[in-house]
């Protein structure tokens, strides 16, 4: 008879471990979302922007201020083309068309990209000449307002007849 209660005891104590709701170690504690995955606003697409600059002659002129707009269009979040166009105030006003090559590399934990950018451009009225130029920035970008961007760059242009100039900009850039 004891190993008759003893198997029914050991029956009793096995059947109720198992039995209940599943064991939760806090059921108060909250639930953690997962973190941020980072911003994507540095995807394919159009970008216009709005600059204010200053150019800085190697010879001859005086520094100017000046601004213009720009037009870029990525093919993907790290190589795009650029447009844009400058008006300065220098002695006989000085215009500035570039084209060029942009390669960035977004950072989407922080919404900022640094970039190099390399092309040529047209400088008109306080001289004529073509010129070629390399340069970089930054581009940090906004995600709670569209993805606003603020940029800076400079790039160091070589001119045909030693029109030698740095061009600084600063300014934003709107997703279209």
């Amino acid at each position: 008879m004891k190993i008759i209660t003893t198997l029914f005891a050991a029956l009793v104590l096995a059947a109720t471990a198992h039995a209940g709701e599943a064991y939760v170690k806090n059921p108060k504690a909250p639930v953690i979302p997962p973190p941020p995955a980072g911003c994507d606003c540095f995807g394919p697409g159009l970008t216009f922007g709005l600059f204010g600059a200053g150019i800085l002659p190697e010879e001859g002129e005086d520094d100017a201020l000046g601004g213009g707009v720009l037009v870029e269009y990525f093919f993907n979040e790290y190589v795009g083309i650029q447009g844009s166009y400058g008006i300065f105030a220098t002695n006989s006003e000085h215009h500035e068309f570039d084209g060029a090559l942009v390669l960035r590399y977004p950072i989407t934990s922080i919404c900022v990209a640094p970039y190099v950018m390399g092309g040529g451009g047209y400088a008109t009225n306080s001289f004529e000449e073509w010129n070629w130029f390399v340069g970089g920035g930054l581009e940090a970008r906004l995600p709670e307002v569209n993805c606003l961007g603020i940029f800076a760059d400079g790039a160091y242009h070589w001119g045909e007849d030693d029109g030698d100039f740095t061009l600084i900009r600063v300014g934003l850039k709107f997703t279209l």
